[in-house]
């Protein structure tokens, strides 16, 4: 639970319709309507418009960020202009870094380092969330190469029939050379040598 003089109200992750990951405001600090926001980051991550990573905007003293990493949709509110949507977006990209067994535990800690005191705090922490980001993406692309790799127990029987064809290849190329040799033998007999070139 976050202290009572932070901005960030809630922040949650969604998996489909389940959450994975809630953070919520202190309900006696948040003062009158905060009952109401996980019911908003659900309608949020409802109405997310198709072919859209992030969205992102202020109302009535709030500010909302949705980001969009399918399966995963992540959604936080917070106090504006205290906390803006720029940081909440930077939030939730360095959330969506992690596992998704992480995210429960490290939600809290996150959200402390929020608000970003300057502008140079800001791009510092921009420029880590996309190496980690690229990171992440490297991670998942090595684990999709794992996943289509090949089974040890389907090795051996793949090895065999490679290793059969192969035999079968040298067979046919070695009946070819020597149907070839008797071709060139029988043209040496018929030519008495090669007479038959320079005539």
């Amino acid at each position: 639970m976050l202290p009572a003089s932070h901005p960030l109200l809630y922040a949650c992750t969604f998996r489909d319709s389940s959450i994975v990951a809630e953070l919520a405001h202190d309900p006696d600090a948040g003062g009158a309507g905060t009952h109401d926001l996980p019911a908003l980051a659900a309608a949020l991550a409802a109405s997310a418009p198709p072919h859209h990573q992030y969205v992102t905007h202020s109302a009535a003293g709030r500010a909302h960020a949705l980001l969009l990493a399918p399966p995963l949709a992540l959604a936080a509110v917070s106090l504006a202009p205290q906390l803006p949507a720029s940081h909440l977006l930077l939030f939730l990209r360095r959330l969506r870094c992690l596992p998704e067994f992480r995210m429960r535990d490290e939600m809290e800690r996150l959200a402390l380092r929020l608000p970003f005191p300057d502008e140079g705090a800001l791009a510092r922490e921009a420029a880590d969330v996309a190496a980690a980001e690229a990171e992440a993406e490297e991670a998942t692309r090595r684990e999709a190469e794992l996943a289509r790799g090949t089974p040890k127990g389907d090795r051996g029987a793949r090895g065999g029939a490679g290793r059969a064809w192969r035999r079968q290849l040298w067979l046919i190329i070695l009946a070819d050379l020597v149907i070839l040799g008797i071709l060139f033998a029988a043209w040496l007999a018929v030519c008495r040598g090669f007479s038959c070139i320079g005539r």
